[in-house]
């Protein structure tokens, strides 16, 4: 096998896959997506792989060099059709509700006074999200109607009519933390929890949050499994919240760092990513 490495960047978890991929005999072709330039109208590139892993951190290089590749032939993890659901959060919520599986209560507005009516039945706190982002960047709590209002008229003066969409949710008391779990394939390979930062109320490990290792349960594993293939993630990260002691799903990532999850957890991911791109090729 022949991997193609698509990406914008070489991060840390880039560099892993690299090494985990030499230690196990098999060759490694980087395509920086910023560089791409394919006539789509002609032959089918000739890249010389059989697998492509997508690791773009732009959602919007990642998603179309993959429809390019796609289109070609080549085979791509994750897919065009698995990145467009999860990298737009409704279309992840509307996926996971048509699974059944269990969810935040989320409301959507297209208008400032349609959101602050969904707010209200929502009720208070409620958090704010944007539909397309990650790393917790635009996401706001919502604590009362007059800070609700003023996020909102900020949002309308954002120019891009993406910020105009209103994806709302409930505000869950999670016990100052949530799980990430890594999925691949029919497996979760990896878990842990993510803390609250002192004097801050999202627990993204990018942003500082304190992680520990999670024991993975049957019920944990079974919710984050029919996620990803919900979703169709081969790869993916699955974010629950524990709610008075229920679990609810809160995001599927395509694209997942696992810096943190494998330090925490001292499981080489890379490895196993490398080992399922092997044997799913």
């Amino acid at each position: 096998m022949i991997l193609g490495l698509i990406h914008n960047r070489i991060a840390w978890e880039e560099k892993e896959i690299i090494e985990a991929a030499k230690r196990k005999g098999v060759p490694v072709k980087l395509l920086d997506s910023r560089n791409m330039e394919v006539d789509v109208t002609g032959d089918k590139c000739d890249y010389g792989v059989d697998v492509f892993l997508q690791r773009s951190i732009s959602y919007t290089k990642g998603l179309y060099s993959t429809l390019v590749l796609e289109a070609m032939g080549y085979r791509v993890i994750n897919s065009y059709k698995c990145q467009e659901i999860c990298g737009d959060k409704l279309k992840t919520t509307i996926a996971l509700k048509q699974a059944g599986l269990p969810l935040p209560k989320t409301r959507l507005a297209l208008s400032q006074d349609a959101a602050i009516k969904a707010l209200d039945k929502l009720g208070y706190p409620s958090v704010i999200k944007p539909l397309i982002g990650s790393w917790g960047r635009l996401v706001a709590l919502l604590n009362d109607p007059t800070s609700a209002k003023a996020i909102i008229e900020t949002r309308e003066t954002l120019g891009d009519n993406i910020h105009k969409v209103y994806y709302l949710q409930e505000y869950v008391n999670h016990n100052s933390r949530d799980l990430r779990l890594f999925v691949i394939g029919d497996e979760v390979v990896a878990a842990m929890y993510r803390y609250v930062i002192p004097g801050d109320w999202r627990s993204n490990a990018t942003i500082g949050g304190k992680t520990e290792a999670c024991k993975v349960t049957d019920e944990i594993e079974e919710i984050a499994i029919r996620a990803a293939k919900a979703t169709f993630s081969e790869i993916a990260g699955v974010d629950l919240l524990e709610g008075n002691g229920i679990l609810l799903l809160n995001e599927v990532n395509h694209n997942p760092g696992f810096q943190h999850l494998a330090t925490v957890t001292k499981v080489d991911i890379a490895g196993k990513i490398i080992d399922y791109l092997k044997e799913n090729m």
